[in-house]
């Protein structure tokens, strides 16, 4: 009888230790990404995918698909805090863009030098303004 009532009440435990109530399922998906719902940060995620395969595309030699003008949003969109938005952040945001463009338009022998010139302008600008992502965004530099 004590094996019994033993092995249920370990059991129990686990189960009830492997159960997370939904706030704190709800906690882990904020500190993963604390500023979801700012259509800056959600912009910034989707820039980064883009250059993940801008990357990837450099890496391979092949042409550069063009992102310029849905990266344009970045200089419009409401940020997570507005005190963000200083002439100083949309001069790196033009810069950015420039830098973007001109590594869409380089001659093939250029593009992986101007696609690091890309990678540095949003480090650059992230350790100014939010630092957080900059150890994800130095993961885009071709070695």
């Amino acid at each position: 009888m004590h094996k019994t009532f033993f092995r249920v009440f370990l059991f129990s435990i686990f189960l009830f230790a492997g159960c997370k109530p939904e706030n704190q399922k709800e906690q882990l998906k904020v500190q993963r990404f604390p500023n979801e719902d700012a259509p800056l940060a959600l912009l910034m995620r989707e820039m980064f995918e883009d250059l993940e395969e801008v990357k990837v595309a450099v890496g391979n030699g092949e042409r550069i698909k063009s992102y310029v003008e849905k990266h344009r949003n970045l200089l419009e969109v409401k940020p997570t805090d507005p005190k963000v938005k200083t002439p100083i952040f949309h001069m790196m945001g033009e810069a950015y863009l420039e830098s973007l463009a001109n590594l869409e338009e380089s001659p093939l022998e250029l593009v992986k030098a101007n696609y690091q010139t890309v990678i540095n302008t949003c480090i650059g600008c992230h350790q100014q303004y939010c630092p957080g992502p900059v150890k994800r965004i130095q993961q885009l530099e071709i070695d």
